[in-house]
């Protein structure tokens, strides 16, 4: 199988031919990666060699910064990540750009839902002042970005939890490491609210679910992006497109698809898509992202 894993401290050499780019969901389990998006390459590799455009490994990043130098370097041709992580790569390196969306977990969109337990008097934003929230993981666009900025546009700053007292006017935050661990805890009273997206509030267990209430829900946000790399040829950017709208035609495809993060199918953008995303590079860069 091949992967190319890359780190700060050290870059992976040079590898010719179109390169497709991933970032690892889960840091230290590379393999789980490759794992997941292998059959997705694979497809896409033998598609494009049958017309004559050379693929190269799959390149797999551990974080953002990983991605951003092989961005950098021009080493990545076709991105696959969340609108937010994607638009922050776009902005630091001005050299990938959105192009397709995908659909993931059933969703061609989400919105971000602000919980708490039934019995808490929390009903506004405002209200977590003074109190602790918590998250999925930094790099989560609806557990960690969206929800940061929606607090931040509301006036209620945020402080890692290790503060304490907490500073009034802010809300502390803890990360859980997975939805479920989120909604659980705040069951449970380790954090008076939590915040992630409809999809996963849909899949919260019942029983876990059952003493929860939400209490805010933000505006629509794409679930997941396709980007090229700027100056990419056109005939190859137009042969990776055609195979990707196509895939759920196949059986292979469909397989592909769903274990790559379980994405239904990628489909070109539309100018109301287009509109959204350029609000979301609008928002980001307000808030430095």
């Amino acid at each position: 199988m091949a992967l190319c894993l890359t780190s700060p401290a050290r870059a992976a050499p040079p590898d010719p031919g179109f390169h497709m780019g991933v970032v690892s969901e889960r840091p230290g389990y590379p393999d789980l990666t490759l794992e997941q998006y292998q059959p997705f390459h694979r497809y896409l590799t033998e598609r494009l060699e049958a017309q004559g455009i050379p693929v190269g490994k799959l390149v797999v990043a551990a974080q953002l910064a990983d991605m951003r130098q092989r961005i950098e370097r021009g080493e990545v041709d076709l991105l696959l990540e969340s609108l937010v992580s994607t638009l922050i790569l776009e902005r630091q390196t001005n050299r990938i750009h959105p192009a397709l969306l995908a659909w993931r977990k059933g969703q061609r969109q989400y919105r971000t839902l602000f919980f708490t337990r039934k019995d808490s008097p929390i009903r506004t934003l405002a209200d977590l002042r003074g109190k602790r929230i918590v998250f999925e993981s930094k790099r989560s666009t609806s557990a960690f970005f969206i929800p940061s900025i929606t607090l931040e546009n509301a006036g209620v700053a945020l402080v890692p939890a290790r503060t304490d007292p907490i500073p009034q006017q802010t809300s502390s935050y803890v990360f859980a490491g997975s939805e479920l661990n989120q909604a659980y805890w705040v069951g449970r009273g380790k954090a008076e609210a939590g915040a992630f997206n409809d999809g996963d509030w849909k899949s919260t267990p019942e029983a876990i679910r059952k003493d929860l209430r939400i209490f805010h829900t933000t505006p629509p946000i794409l679930r997941y992006i396709a980007s090229y790399r700027e100056g990419l040829p056109p005939e190859d950017r137009d042969a990776t497109t055609r195979i990707l709208v196509k895939m759920p035609d196949t059986e292979t495809g469909r397989a592909a698809l769903a274990k790559a993060s379980h994405i239904t199918r990628i489909e070109p953008l539309t100018d109301t898509d287009r509109a959204q995303i350029e609000q979301w590079r609008h928002t980001l860069a307000a808030h430095d992202y």
